[in-house]
């Protein structure tokens, strides 16, 4: 069955009897209802109208929602990408850094050690230069004691000789 449409409605006629109702009264209501179908079908088209946007709506944030969510999967997916790497590297750090430290504090021992080898090297040279020292101030202490024992023995004597010219004896 074909929709009426509202001026199909108005426009309609219909056959006249003997006694039939009153035409006006028909036309009318005839008009009356033209109006309301021409209401209904402008509120109809409306309505489709806002239904179309709605579902237009509906998809593009199905859309969005769709791509929302593969761009928090595709950041989660990077995020723990970036986390394995950040873990993965600071193991490495830790790691050379803990080689590192190793490396120093061998090379500390060793160098302490040197150290106290050359401390205990120094050690006795000083023992060495005391004892030079000891002898020197004792060979030195003897040399002053020869030097004032000989000043001693040079007091005694005079110090410069006076020659005296020897008596000749006289032929006579």
């Amino acid at each position: 069955m074909n929709r009426l449409t509202p001026l199909e409605i108005q426009r309609a006629s219909f056959p006249r009897k003997l006694q039939g109702i009153d035409a006006d009264a028909v036309r009318e209501l005839l008009s009356r209802v033209a109006e309301q179908v021409e209401e209904e079908a402008r509120i109809r088209g409306e309505l489709r109208s806002q239904v179309a946007r709605l579902t237009q709506e509906v998809e593009d944030y199905r859309q969005r929602t769709h791509a929302v969510n593969e761009a928090l999967v595709a950041a989660q997916r990077t995020a723990e990408a970036t986390v394995a790497r950040a873990e993965a590297e600071a193991g490495r750090t830790i790691g050379e850094a803990q080689a590192l430290a190793d490396r120093l504090i061998d090379d500390a021992i060793r160098r302490a050690e040197n150290l106290e080898l050359v401390i205990s090297q120094l050690k006795g040279r000083r023992r060495s230069a005391r004892a030079d020292l000891k002898r020197i101030a004792e060979l030195l202490g003897g040399t002053a004691d020869d030097d004032a024992s000989a000043e001693d023995r040079e007091a005694q004597t005079p110090a410069v000789a006076v020659l005296r010219p020897r008596q000749r004896e006289s032929k006579v």
